[in-house]
């Protein structure tokens, strides 16, 4: 019999570990120590555990809002979290069953976004076949990810263009190393500037960066790209180890010096740097809106000429 346990504080400890130890499919982001980083009341935790005879099955983090379940608005990824023991066709069903239940006996509607394929260390098909199969709409973003490996210079990947960029680049003789802490609010002066522009604004402050850092030392990384003392451009990267990816969150151009082509070196010396590094793919994030229906195709075009390959993040959503 599996029982529902609504969250709260003292499963803090048993929460985090479960995703981080014992789930296939879960990672930093779906912890408390990150989801707690938000201010209390930016969001209305709905989230809860599966057990069976006392072991944690599953974790969903989500939240409400208009009588929706959602898993989870503070984060990337959300739910279902599945331990790495219970996967077999059967025990995937129990599992989907109960958590649909809950879901049914208390909200109007749900928005389940799984954690995508390649951050999991097992495989997400057999929890997408079911919870598709239990009257969950599929629901798909456009993603992209680029291979790495350690025996293979990422330049090799690129295509004409981007690597003729890349030479320019440095022919002018750039400086390639980490943001250091003090440097901080430069960057995210230009990741404003940036995000302003397509009339929006970054998801976190730069003291909700600074938290985060804390929080999660080595998992936030910051590399520019400098002519000697001069700022060309930024990017914040979430690193995971397991499995090893490097993902790409933010990046923060002084858009007066395009002509340097520091973005695009700056690109290849992450990736140069990841795979040196033991990372297996360099992913860029999503290039579609509106829930996968718009698909920016220049956006997308700019991360393909990095010998990026596409991939998907899928989300399921359903009316009770």
């Amino acid at each position: 019999m599996f029982e529902i346990l609504p969250y709260n504080n003292e499963m803090e400890s048993r929460w985090d570990r479960f995703i981080m130890e014992e789930s296939f499919n879960g990672t930093f982001l779906q912890t408390r120590k990150f989801l707690n980083y938000h201010p209390e009341g930016r969001f209305k935790d709905a989230s809860f555990l599966v057990e069976k005879s006392g072991i944690i099955v599953a974790a969903v983090p989500g939240n409400t809002a208009n009588a929706t379940f959602i898993s989870h608005q503070g984060s990337t990824f959300g739910g279902p979290v599945i331990s790495k023991d219970f996967t077999s066709a059967s025990r995937m069903v129990e599992i989907v069953e109960t958590i649909d239940n809950h879901l049914r006996s208390q909200y109007k509607s749900a928005r389940l976004k799984i954690t995508a394929q390649a951050f999991c260390s097992g495989k997400n098909d057999l929890l997408e076949y079911v919870l598709e199969h239990h009257g969950y709409a599929r629901h798909t973003e456009l993603s992209c990810i680029t291979p790495l490996d350690a025996g293979e210079d990422p330049l090799l990947k690129c295509k004409g263009e981007c690597r003729r960029n890349f030479r320019s680049a440095e022919a002018h003789g750039l400086t390639y190393r980490a943001i250091e802490d003090s440097e901080l609010e430069l960057f995210y002066k230009f990741l404003v500037i940036s995000k302003a522009k397509y009339k929006t604004h970054p998801v976190h402050t730069i003291d909700e960066l600074r938290d985060l850092q804390q929080r999660f030392p080595g998992k936030l990384i910051f590399r520019g790209m400098w002519d000697k003392e001069t700022y060309l451009s930024g990017i914040m990267l979430f690193a995971f180890d397991n499995p090893k990816v490097l993902h790409f969150q933010y990046l923060a151009p002084d858009e007066s010096k395009n002509g340097t082509n520091a973005t695009t070196a700056l690109f290849i010396n992450v990736m140069r740097e990841a795979a040196k590094n033991g990372y297996l793919r360099f992913s860029w994030g999503i290039s579609t809106e509106d829930g996968g229906n718009f698909l920016n195709t220049n956006l997308f075009r700019f991360k393909e000429a990095f010998g990026s390959e596409p991939a998907t993040n899928i989300y399921f959503t359903k009316n009770f």
